[in-house]
Order: structure tokens, then C-alpha cells, then sequence
């Protein structure tokens, strides 16, 4: 009984001591918030939000990094840029990389190809202004172009929309716009450097090009000193959109050559998105593969070929597991039928004799082979592979459950299988051969090929993925020691392109050939993969439709991400 009493004793101190912690943090919470009413919108709290989009056709990302541009850098301290962005790397006109840049979806979807805009899907994916007018019935949107094409074609849902004949006169539109207008977003389309660029070439070391750039930035002063001047300025929040819709055709110098998309100087744009409030980010240029470099042969006609005389140790029959690897780069778009290895008495129409190829057909790749027992070929595909690229090729015979399977693999990625166990034995008694295989109905190679493995086990899909873009094999590969023979093929000198596997079977080189010296990307991402890195001319859309807080809806279907500061 008296230890009940002492309980509730102790229960009662807890509330009080509750209720007094309670009435301690009430008093606090009163003591914060005055009574005043509040108005929670963006405008009260951080400013109305406008926009300012600045398009220039024509302006290299790196052309404009290395011009004298100090307006244009006076405001990367608060800025997301980039100065290896990207227009869409297979569009050729102005009209589709403007049209990315006013719906936020690539020419697959919009359909803008021509310039007369014919079969364009504008209806399904129309200009964003239309879809901020959704959002915003009032919103008060302007645009000043140089290009009739621009302002007829893709300037729907704009309040007002006018045409100029030259950039000082957008300039001028746009300060004056700056001065005396109520409008939440403001476009000026510039052309001068692309005129450049066309007539001189895209590149600073044409100084007209260089001046038409450096004069742009004259104008973005301009511009920016008028737009900091506004009267309203302070209670206003102002996101600056700088961009250019394309580069232009240059030939860059081999050593800045990396043959991925950002070599491709008709892509290579510039975007800034700029906000007082922003925190500087810069987004470089992703990382584009391994560098690979020797001194090699190169593989071509019917002449400058390899081969193996007394080469039994690479036969495969019917119970053989193997794994052979190799690197390749062609120099050409597209082959028919050409052998860059193979085991077997000839090449010919029909795919006669017992053996193996490894051969070209159009853009990607097949490994070949007849057997002893079904009396027929079979092919293995494998992927494409783009001229003027290292690429790693893998085919493996495996066994799994009694049966025995072909697989191809590029850059380590799995391809394509068949069921080999039919087919018995590849054995012969013929030469390896490296490039040219003699026989009738195919054509000659014209290739670069290195890092020749030749294992005899089926190399797990896992070690092939890790080690495929590696540019060499040492002991700490784990399949190491299962190694027939290895040619890295980047001897640079002698008559020979040497095994330093165990075996000691060296490549005997024919025809008039020479050692050349390469320096290139391994493996490099596809122009896809790399685009996602970087900004877009689609993203933008989305940056701008995102910076009025407007919700991106998914039946809009934009293809552009928006890029944060932080």
C-alpha cells in the first residue's frame, strides 16, 4: 500500500514537470511569432520569378571559353555552366536544335527536320511557352529573333514576338524590354556567330569568328546591366539563360581528337544558367574511357596481313572451352564479310571447311564457324562498333548442363548465344590468321587489331565485363594461368607480333607493312550515355518551366533534366 502511494507520488511529478516543460515552450513558441498576418507566396518571400532565355546559334562551347568574353564570365561566380554541352550530335540544322530548345524533347518527338517544318509534331509536343500559359493564363512572355523561320514557327503562346534583322537590334529590343516591360520571361534568338562561322570557319583561329563571339559578350553586358537596373529589381528573382543551339564543323587537331561526341565540334555548345543566388558548378567533361597508346600495324586489303603456321594449340573440338579475346579499331564506317581471325582452310562464299572466323559485316560483328558433325555454318553476332574507336571483342564456348554454347560480348557487354553441342568439332589443321583470309566473296579488312587473348577456359561474363577495357593482362588477372597465348600487338618494330604467353606462337607478319603509333580512347561510353552527363539543349525547357515552379507533368513527355546548383 505505501509503495502504491509512492507511485503515484512519483507519476504525479512526472506530469507536473510535464505541463510546466509545456507551458515553458508555449511561452517560447508566443514569444517567436508576433501577432502579425503573413502572406506565404515566392513573391513575398523571395522575389517574383522571371526569366531572361539568351539563344546564340552557332557558338562553340570552347570557342567562346578561350574568347575574350569577361560579361559572359563575370557571371559564372554564381552560375551552373558548362562549356562542353550538347546540341542533339546527329542534327544538321538550326530549325531541330532550336525546336530542342523550345519543347524540351529531341527531334524524335517534336519531328521538327526540315525547314519548311514538314511531318513537325508540334501539336503533341508544342513550344513551352505554351505550357507555362497552361500553368499561368496571365504570365506575359516576349521574344525578339533574327530568323523569320524562329519567329513563325516557334514562338506560339508568346504575348509579342518580333523580327530583327541583326543582333545589335535584338540587343537593343531586349535592353529596352528590360526597361519598361512587366514580362516574367524575355527571348532573344542571336545569329551573328553562326554567320561567322559559316563564311570563316568555327574556330577562334578565324578572327571573325573570334569578334563575333567577343561582340556577343559585349552585348550580354549590355544586356545584364539593363536587367540589374530595373526599378523592381531587388523584389525580383531572375534566372538568365544563356545557350547556344549549336557549334559548327571544324576539324579539331588529332591530339584533342578523343572520337567520342565530344569531339564532334558541330554538337560542342555552351550552357549557363545563372542566379545570384546560385553556388558556381561547373560540369566538365565526363570521363570518356581508358587511354590506350603504343605502336601497332595496320591490318589492310589483301596484303598486309599474320599468321601462325604450326597453330594445333588453337584448335577447339568438341569438348574445348575457350575464351579468345582482342581489341579493334576499324577505319572504316561499314565492312562486308572481311576476317580479322580465324582457323579454317579458306573464307569463301558458302562458308566452306572446318573452322572459325571472326569477321566484319556492315557495322558490327560475327563469329563464324562449321563444325564436323551438322554439315552446316553457324553465326554469333556481336555488337556494332564504330569507326575510329578501340573496341574490346570477347567469344566464349561454355558448358553448361550437358550442352555447349557460343557467346559474344562487346566492351564486356554480353550479346548474342547459340547452342554449339550439334556442331562437333572446329578442329583443322590451318593456319591462325590475322586480317586477310584467303578465299573469294568477301571483302578486305582495313583495321587496327591488338591485345589478342586466347584462353583455354570460358572466362566468367563477370571477369570478361571487369577486364574487357583494360589495355593489358598481367598475373593479376585471375583466369591468368589459363592463358594458350597472349599478343598485345603493340611491339612497334621487327617482322613479328609476338606471344609472350607460354606457347611462344609469334604472329609472322606479310606484305608491305609499317609500325604506326596510336594514342586513343578504350572502350568509350556510347554518345547517349555520355549526353546525360552534360547539359542538353532539351534540358532547357524543363530548367526554365521548373524555375516558375510549375510541375513537370509526365503527359508532357519533356525529355530534359533539370540541374541543381549544389
Amino acid at each position: 500500500m505505501q509503495n502504491r502511494k509512492k507511485y503515484k507520488e512519483i507519476i504525479f511529478s512526472i506530469i507536473c514537470a510535464l505541463a510546466v516543460v509545456a507551458i515553458s515552450c508555449n511561452k517560447d513558441f508566443v514569444r517567436t511569432l508576433p501577432d502579425k498576418k503573413y502572406t506565404d507566396t515566392a513573391k513575398a518571400s523571395f522575389g517574383e520569378r522571371k526569366v531572361l532565355y539568351l539563344i546564340v546559334d552557332g557558338a562553340r562551347g570552347s570557342s567562346v571559353n578561350s574568347a575574350n568574353v569577361p560579361n559572359i564570365k563575370a557571371l559564372l561566380p554564381s552560375s551552373i555552366y558548362s562549356w562542353v554541352a550538347l546540341s542533339d550530335p546527329d542534327s544538321t540544322r538550326d530549325v531541330s536544335n532550336w525546336a530542342n530548345m523550345l519543347t524540351g524533347v529531341k527531334k524524335e518527338k517534336h519531328k521538327v527536320l526540315s525547314d519548311d517544318f514538314a511531318g513537325n509534331n508540334l501539336a503533341t509536343y508544342p513550344v513551352f511557352f505554351e505550357r507555362i500559359k497552361e500553368e499561368k493564363p496571365n504570365a506575359k512572355i516576349v521574344s525578339f529573333a533574327s530568323s523569320a523561320t524562329f519567329k513563325n514557327k516557334l514562338t506560339q503562346g508568346t504575348t509579342a514576338s518580333e523580327l530583327f534583322s541583326t543582333d545589335e537590334q535584338i540587343k537593343t529590343a531586349v535592353v529596352n524590354s528590360l526597361n519598361t516591360d512587366t514580362a516574367q520571361l524575355i527571348v532573344g534568338q542571336f545569329n551573328d556567330i553562326r554567320e561567322a562561322g559559316a563564311k570563316y570557319g568555327y574556330n577562334n583561329s578565324f578572327p571573325q569568328y573570334k569578334a563575333a563571339i567577343e561582340k556577343f559578350d559585349g552585348y550580354v553586358g549590355e544586356i545584364i546591366d539593363a536587367l540589374k537596373k530595373r526599378k523592381n529589381y531587388a523584389n525580383e528573382d531572375w534566372l538568365v539563360v544563356i545557350a547556344s543551339s549549336g557549334g559548327g564543323k571544324f576539324n579539331i587537331p588529332p591530339n584533342e581528337n578523343d572520337n567520342t561526341v565530344f569531339s564532334n565540334t558541330a554538337a560542342n555548345t555552351f550552357t549557363i544558367y545563372y542566379n545570384p543566388k546560385y553556388k558556381q558548378r561547373i560540369i566538365g567533361k565526363p570521363f570518356t574511357g581508358n587511354r590506350y597508346l603504343g605502336r601497332t600495324v595496320r591490318l589492310k586489303d589483301t596484303g598486309i596481313r599474320a599468321e601462325i603456321d604450326t597453330a594445333d594449340i588453337f584448335n577447339i573440338d568438341d569438348t574445348t572451352k575457350f575464351t579468345i579475346e582482342l581489341k579493334v579499331k576499324k577505319n572504316e564506317d561499314k565492312f562486308f564479310w572481311p576476317s580479322i581471325l580465324g582457323k579454317r582452310p579458306e573464307w569463301s562464299s558458302g562458308h566452306p571447311g572446318v573452322g572459325w572466323v571472326i569477321y566484319l559485316e556492315d557495322t558490327y560483328w560475327y563469329f563464324e564457324y562449321r563444325g564436323t558433325k551438322d554439315g552446316d555454318y553457324h553465326q554469333c553476332r556481336g555488337g556494332d562498333l564504330p569507326k575510329g574507336q578501340w573496341q574490346n571483342l570477347s567469344v566464349k564456348c561454355e558448358i553448361r548442363a550437358g550442352r555447349r554454347y557460343i557467346r559474344t560480348y562487346t566492351n564486356g557487354v554480353f550479346n548474342n548465344e547459340l547452342d554449339i553441342t550439334e556442331s562437333g568439332s572446329l578442329s583443322n589443321n590451318s593456319k591462325l590468321k590475322l586480317g586477310y583470309l584467303n578465299g573469294n566473296g568477301h571483302g578486305t579488312p582495313d583495321v587496327y587489331v591488338t591485345d589478342i587473348r586466347f584462353f583455354k577456359v570460358d572466362v566468367p561474363d563477370a571477369v570478361i565485363g571487369n577486364y574487357a577495357c583494360e589495355t593489358s593482362i598481367s598475373e593479376g588477372h585471375p583466369y591468368y594461368t589459363f592463358l594458350a597465348a597472349y599478343w598485345p600487338g603493340t611491339d612497334g618494330q621487327g617482322d613479328r607480333i609476338r606471344d609472350v604467353g607460354p606457347q611462344a606462337r609469334d604472329f609472322k607478319l606479310k606484305g608491305n607493312y609499317q609500325w604506326e603509333d596510336f594514342n586513343d580512347l578504350i572502350c568509350p561510353p556510347p554518345a547517349g550515355a555520355l549526353a546525360q552527363f552534360v547539359p542538353q539543349t532539351a534540358d532547357i525547357p524543363a530548367q526554365i518551366i521548373n524555375w516558375f515552379r510549375i510541375p513537370n507533368r509526365q503527359a508532357w513527355g519533356l525529355d530534359g533534366r533539370v540541374w541543381l546548383d549544389q
